[in-house]
């Protein structure tokens, strides 16, 4: 069976560096963009015609976190932009191939431009991009590590941070609660509907091929969870985090020492693994965390000289 997997990186900040900006993410947090509010959103941040001639779609892809500059490559959920039932095998195939041609031929140190060529390759031949659709737009670290201080204010477990940073999430009784919290305020989660799959798979990075399966997976379980009709909403929720989207939220130390200086913390939050044997789930991991500091600390560095 393949590996379905979610990495989460939430960077458990000591509090004089995150202070209490969680006025960023709002109440219940979420954010939804379509691609025409996008652009109306870059023109203001690209200061003049030739910027936005040559970066605007890399400002879009950022704006809508289906871009990374550290890889070079679209997000995998790239897809929810265009009509469904436009797509097809075929076209799917097209695009993965542009999209190969574009990491052979376009340098990663030019972002701009090989961003352009790869959303190209899926305007040319993923589908009908839908410019005014709502789009649920992903949460970054920083955010996370927000939701997790403002979940964390809200339950009266503040003190104990520390202790779920040294000995996990159910070290402590409001454990799953804790979980349960900010899964909802990632509006991942609902007590009525359960987890939201789509914006599951899209906080993700998609599951490419194995989207359908793994979906039907998670349905299947949650169904069955939810026919148990458990009172405890925080038991239940994490219930299902843990047996049916398979999730572990593990907090650890950040190797490098220079970025422990600022952030000594993180979180991985894997979701999905039907067979966590696997060695290629194995290897994916081990790459996601290698760099996952780095990604850590670029966005600090963003996130602190914008809020000062």
């Amino acid at each position: 069976m393949p590996l379905y997997s979610c990495l989460f990186t939430l960077t458990a900040v000591s509090v004089a560096i995150i202070s209490d900006v969680v006025s960023s993410v709002g109440e219940h947090s979420a954010k939804f963009k379509s691609i025409q509010s996008s652009y109306g959103e870059c023109n203001q941040y690209l200061s003049t015609d030739g910027l936005r001639q040559q970066c605007d779609t890399r400002c879009v892809a950022l704006v809508n976190r289906i871009w990374n500059d550290t890889t070079g490559l679209l997000s995998d959920s790239t897809g929810r932009f265009y009509t469904q039932e436009l797509q097809n095998p075929c076209s799917r195939n097209r695009t993965k191939q542009c999209l190969k041609e574009v990491i052979s031929t376009v340098s990663r140190r030019d972002s701009c431009k090989r961003a352009q060529a790869s959303v190209d390759c899926y305007l040319n031949n993923y589908g009908q991009l839908d410019v005014t659709g709502l789009k649920y737009v992903p949460f970054t670290d920083i955010q996370q590590v927000c939701i997790l201080k403002k979940c964390a204010a809200m339950l009266g477990v503040s003190d104990k941070l520390d202790q779920v940073v040294q000995n996990g999430m159910q070290s402590i009784p409001e454990g799953d609660c804790l979980l349960r919290c900010l899964l909802i305020q990632q509006a991942l989660y609902s007590d009525e509907s359960g987890p939201d799959l789509m914006r599951l798979s899209v906080q993700c990075n998609g599951y490419g091929e194995n989207e359908a399966e793994w979906r039907a997976n998670v349905t299947q379980c949650v169904a069955a969870v939810q026919a148990e009709g458990s009172c405890d909403k925080c038991a239940q929720a994490a219930k299902i985090a843990s047996e049916c989207l398979v999730m572990n939220l593990k907090l650890y130390m950040v190797k490098n020492a220079n970025i422990r200086k600022w952030i000594p913390y993180a979180i991985r939050l894997d979701s999905g693994a039907i067979n966590a044997g696997s060695t290629a789930a194995a290897d994916a991991n081990a790459g996601a965390l290698a760099i996952s500091e780095s990604d850590i600390l670029i966005e600090y560095y963003a996130w602190y000289f914008w809020i000062y």
